[in-house]
């Protein structure tokens, strides 16, 4: 058995229309399609509940065909927990963006948080990045970051 690659990351989400006001109007995704999903036995047992409905949300990136994948959960009803990024299972997904001081700027005029606003990234006494972590509606992290350097080797 090996891995094929990496298909799409997923998040559990409140609202649909407010996440697509993020991942899709102010970082670009495309929007793939929005559908319904309830009475289809074969969710139910790879979720592990009784009687799953969902709305689900394919977006893909424009260039680099990358998916994700955004859930609400209407049965059993969707929860909130501490999304800290220290937690055991916390998760982010990443974003290689153009022009990172702007489009924070985009976002906190759109009304949305960051973890921090732009900083640059030193490795060995170069700046090979500058990187934030956005805040989707639901207080999910995003990275996004503009690289200059090398960032997986350095």
């Amino acid at each position: 058995m090996s891995l094929k690659g990496c298909h799409h990351h997923g998040f559990t989400v409140s609202d649909i229309d407010n996440s697509l006001r993020f991942y899709r109007d102010l970082l670009g995704l495309e929007l793939v399609r929005i559908s319904e999903r309830r009475e289809l036995p074969s969710y139910d047992q790879i979720l592990g509940y009784e009687d799953v409905a969902l709305t689900v949300a394919l977006l893909r990136h424009p260039v680099n065909e990358f998916l994700l994948e955004l859930f609400v959960y209407h049965n059993p009803k969707g929860r909130t927990r501490a999304l800290d990024n220290t937690f055991v299972g916390a998760a982010h997904v990443a974003f290689e963006v153009e022009a990172i001081d702007a489009l924070y700027q985009r976002l906190i005029d759109a009304g949305f948080a960051a973890i921090n606003p732009p900083v640059d990234v030193e490795r060995n006494g170069a700046v090979v990045a500058r990187a934030m972590y956005a805040l989707d509606p639901d207080g999910i992290s995003v990275e996004l970051f503009e690289e200059f350097g090398d960032l997986v080797s350095s």
